[in-house]
């Protein structure tokens, strides 16, 4: 809980930071479109948590996002990513170290901006669903029996908060943090990501 409220704290510093900031610069200008389409590359960490946090450490995370705004308040995006865990499990000297844990993500869902029409950048809530797909390469710990190789694709959610942090009318970086939950067999697996990325906005 500690690592949440620390990652979130960070995340609105930097946004009430970006604010101040572009809040004296913003001067009038050509109305733009409130419907487009926006890319989005990221990157950041993963931490598992509870009983998944466990088995793996802490690990990287990249993606992509697309986006597609509606209106003012009202998006959707999908999403891919791939995340890579450091297994904590012990082997004795002379066995080789245990694989990564691997995840790839496919999930999409709705976003809700809270705008200020003072303000070139928002902050964003978003949830989730889609696909989680896991895999371990096999591997064999010295004086135990082999264990095969590990791969299955299980439907999971997620929610989080954002922001957009606008740097032209085109090109906003973007933050974000999310909480995941897969439903693996025998009960579910949990973990945070903090991401960031530039979106590029298609109008």
């Amino acid at each position: 809980m500690k690592r949440v409220n620390f990652i979130m704290a960070i995340l609105i510093a930097i946004f009430v930071f970006a604010n101040v900031s572009s809040a004296q610069k913003i001067k009038k200008t050509t109305k733009l479109k409130q419907t487009y389409v926006t890319i989005s590359p990221t990157a950041g960490l993963a931490f598992p948590i509870a009983d998944f946090g466990g088995n793996f450490k802490s690990g990287y995370n990249v993606g992509l996002d697309i986006g597609y705004r509606v209106n003012k308040e009202v998006g959707f995006y999908g999403k891919f990513a791939y995340m890579g865990l450091g297994s904590k499990l012990e082997v004795p000297a002379g066995s080789p170290e245990v694989p990564d844990g691997k995840y790839l993500e496919f999930s999409a869902g709705p976003r809700y901006f809270m705008t200020d029409p003072k303000l070139s950048s928002t902050l964003f809530l978003e949830g989730g669903v889609g696909a989680y797909m896991f895999s371990q390469d096999a591997y064999t710990i010295t004086g135990q029996p082999p264990v095969p190789e590990a791969s299955s694709t299980k439907l999971g959610v997620n929610a989080g908060i954002g922001a957009n942090l606008a740097l032209s009318n085109t090109i906003d970086i973007l933050i974000k943090t999310k909480f995941h939950n897969v439903f693996a067999d025998g009960g579910s697996r949990s973990f945070i990501t903090a991401l960031g990325g530039l979106e590029f906005k298609i109008r």
